[in-house]
């Protein structure tokens, strides 16, 4: 399902520059691992795979393919398959992250048993 990913980007202290501000979840957000999402949908730490086939500018031209872990929450997130993607701390990471929308696959990461449970598979 295709579904528009919102990418912003605001200011906020960050003590280690190799890591991003803290997060909702109250770890630091990891560069181009991290996103914000729906917390009325889903939890922290839920991991998602995200795919898209125009997100080429954050990946040097490729497509965008990443594992990525929820660790954050927005007021401007809602609904299942949106998401805020952390791009990093600084300038050359505002300057990506922009105001940018893009279509993306959006999977939620789920454990076989749990995935049975809600009805999905045998």
């Amino acid at each position: 399902m295709d579904q528009p990913l919102l990418h912003l980007f605001r200011d906020a202290e960050v003590s280690d520059l190799a890591l991003g501000p803290v997060a909702a979840a109250k770890v630091p957000l990891q560069p181009m691992r991290s996103i914000a999402v729906d917390r009325t949908i889903h939890t922290f730490s839920s991991l998602f795979y995200l795919s898209s086939d125009s997100l080429t500018h954050l990946t040097g031209g490729k497509p965008f393919r990443r594992l990525m872990m929820a660790l954050d929450t927005g007021t401007a997130i809602v609904g299942p398959a949106r998401a805020d993607i952390f791009i990093g701390s600084g300038d050359a990471a505002g300057e990506l992250a922009g105001n940018v929308r893009d279509a993306a696959d959006f999977f939620l990461l789920l454990p076989h048993r749990a995935a049975r449970e809600l009805g999905y598979g045998e």
